[in-house]
């Protein structure tokens, strides 16, 4: 047994049941924040342009056209296809952002006050909605504008020159500020939507992808750079106590060792450590974590049924409430899937839809 095998169940109410997000988003840092509310419940209606959808969609290992890194960072959301360059489309989405508690939004800076669509557009209609905006860089200063992966900002944040070796630079092999600006992200959110049930309305939270990747970095990359002037005893990295070290059928990891522990093995070392309270761990090929019996005795993975994917496995919601706790995931939409469902709650008919279709400002 490798997973905890599951069917589709309808959500149980969520810590976050009754907020409605309004997730203009798209690749990972947006999507997998609004994700996280998701599967805490909230109501999550993805918009993506008709056809095409999310460009993630296409991204990494996929199968029957659907992508693993879509169907998790996309669970339990609502698809609705609405083309934001048609004058249609903006008004429809307007009216979606009226009946929500949250907008997030991951565009370049300026681009949405070009659509109508940015906070100082929407504020005084809307003072309780809750709205982020997440960019690169931020709005101002030199870069404020450039295009920005994940990539860009191990380099600018230091990461790269602290994995290197000898002047030879090297990447964290994920996507870790994407991620990282996601989970903060998605703090920040409930910290807002906590503030408004204080009395202290909706407002805008602006969150660039430098500013987080500096916030992780600093405590212990940067302890060196924290003092100014003079007196500091420097250290070296908090990495540089810790050693990988290979055994007769693997490898463990642990604090600095010292010796080569290649004649025993993986088993008999970490028994060795943990019954004199040496934190160590085996290291596991990523083949092998779907079998580790930790995940398996903590059910931290699951299995289940894609519509069009088939037979995947996902990690659970790592959060895990006591009095709201979540069911099984819904597994990722389809590209407009609940057009027609949120449209028509709005008062629209079939009819009209079908024209706004025929006109491109839907799907």
């Amino acid at each position: 047994m490798s997973t905890n095998d599951v069917s589709i169940q309808p959500l149980s109410p969520g810590p976050l049941s009754g907020i409605r997000i309004v997730d203009l988003s798209a690749v990972v840092s947006g999507p997998m924040a609004a994700v996280v509310l998701a599967d805490q419940g909230a109501e999550v209606i993805k918009i993506e342009p008709p056809g095409w959808g999310d460009g993630v969609r296409g991204l990494g290992a996929s199968r029957n056209g659907v992508s693993a890194i879509f169907t998790l960072i996309n669970r339990n959301k609502k698809s609705v296809g609405i083309n934001l360059k048609h004058p249609q489309g903006r008004q429809l989405v307007s009216e979606l952002i009226g009946t929500a508690d949250v907008v997030m939004q991951n565009y370049r800076p300026g681009k949405m006050a070009k659509l109508g669509l940015d906070y100082d557009a929407l504020k005084e209609e809307h003072p309780e909605l809750v709205y982020l905006s997440i960019s690169g860089m931020g709005d101002v200063g030199p870069y404020q504008g450039q295009k920005v992966y994940d990539y860009v900002i191990q380099g600018m944040s230091g990461l790269l020159e602290a994995q290197g070796v000898d002047q030879r630079y090297a990447m964290v092999r994920t996507i870790i500020f994407d991620k990282v600006t996601a989970l903060t992200a998605a703090q920040a959110i409930t910290a807002a939507l906590f503030a408004r049930e204080r009395g202290a309305g909706g407002q805008h939270i602006g969150l660039s992808m430098l500013d987080t990747a500096l916030y992780f970095n600093w405590p212990d990359l940067m302890w060196n750079q924290s003092f100014e002037g003079p007196g500091v005893a420097r250290a070296g990295d908090l990495a540089d106590l810790y050693d990988v070290a290979p055994t007769q059928d693997g490898a463990v990891v642990a604090h600095h060792l010292g010796s080569d522990l290649s004649d025993y093995s993986t088993e008999a070392i970490i028994e060795l450590f943990a019954a004199n309270e040496v934190p160590v761990g085996k290291v596991n090929d990523r083949n092998a974590i779907i079998s580790d019996p930790q995940v398996v005795a903590a059910k931290s993975l699951e299995r289940f049924e894609h519509p069009r994917a088939g037979a995947m496995i996902h990690p659970r919601a790592p959060a895990r409430f006591s009095q709201t706790q979540l069911g099984a995931n819904k597994p990722s939409p389809e590209v407009g899937e609940h057009t027609a469902e949120i449209l028509m709650d709005l008062g629209y008919s079939l009819e009209t839809l079908q024209a706004w279709a025929r006109e491109g400002a839907i799907g």
